[in-house]
């Protein structure tokens, strides 16, 4: 069993490479971290009209707003790159016929779902830390500063992808891949919404929007775990200064997401793998 998992898995990795996946998102993710530092560069070397430049102190608290900013549209990007993935990997291969050439052999349901998943989140997982690192690895090099905890904020960016991912696969069982991807960035869209509209009516006290944010945070845990990687790129004193300050940011997360929290999203996951094999099952292909 184990094998006939792996063995759909590297057929991800083969995939992607044949359809020039890899190389093609590889470039213009370069393409952005050329542009990143480049932009940090010209921040760094900016003279004010008195022929100074900017202090270290100011370049340090200007660089940890543009990490989270950045990674916030990077969280974007995996986002998309994983709803194309789960929507190529079941939706395509299903209404291209390929999936039924492959269900026949000596391979059970449940073992092409689970390899599928398995190779994606590998694949996902690769270029989220990968290019995370390296952006980041850019910022230090060029400015000198580096977040408080930037492995675990790639961790938690991956687990954003792995939701989006999870959406994707499961409704690519039933709809088709297009309007699979398209509600799985829907959603995503959507919990970052309510993330917004929570973070302003936690200010505001507004009891009622925290409760429905909150809901929306439950059914698609993404915004949940983005606010998880936010945390750990946040500097002490910016979140020091957010209780006071900043309070209704909605860039700014004051807290990481909680045990149980996670416990959720991780329950969550499993349910929507569970929940992929059994639609996979009875689907008529």
């Amino acid at each position: 069993m184990i094998g006939n998992i792996l063995l759909v898995a590297s057929l991800i990795w083969r995939e992607a490479t044949r359809r020039r996946l890899l190389p093609t998102v590889a470039i213009f993710s370069l393409v952005l971290i050329g542009a990143t530092a480049w932009g940090l560069n010209r921040i760094a070397t900016f003279h004010n009209p008195s022929g100074h430049t900017i202090s270290h102190y100011e370049l340090t608290v200007l660089t940890s707003v543009l990490v989270v900013m950045m990674a916030f549209m990077f969280c974007i990007i995996v986002s998309l790159v994983s709803a194309f993935l789960g929507a190529l990997s079941m939706g395509v291969e299903i209404e291209n016929g390929i999936l039924l050439a492959i269900v026949p052999r000596p391979l059970r349901r449940f073992e092409i779902v689970l390899g599928k998943l398995l190779g994606n989140i590998f694949l996902m997982a690769a270029y989220t830390i990968v290019i995370g690192a390296i952006e980041l690895a850019v910022v230090r090099g060029v400015t000198g500063y580096v977040p408080p905890h930037p492995v675990v904020a790639l961790l938690y960016l991956t687990g954003v992808g792995a939701v989006t991912l999870l959406i994707t696969m499961c409704l690519s069982v039933r709809v088709s891949a297009v309007a699979a991807g398209f509600a799985a960035i829907v959603l995503f869209g959507l919990a970052r919404i309510a993330g917004f509209a929570d973070t302003i009516a936690s200010a505001l006290n507004n009891t009622a929007v925290q409760q429905a944010s909150l809901i929306v945070s439950l059914v698609v845990p993404s915004d949940g775990l983005w606010r998880g990687a936010a945390f750990a790129l946040e500097p002490a004193a910016m979140v020091g200064l957010g209780g006071a300050v900043q309070r209704g940011n909605p860039f700014i997360a004051l807290a990481p997401p909680t045990y149980a929290y996670l416990a959720w999203s991780a329950a969550w996951a499993i349910a929507f793998v569970i929940a992929t094999i059994a639609l996979f099952a009875r689907r008529d292909l």
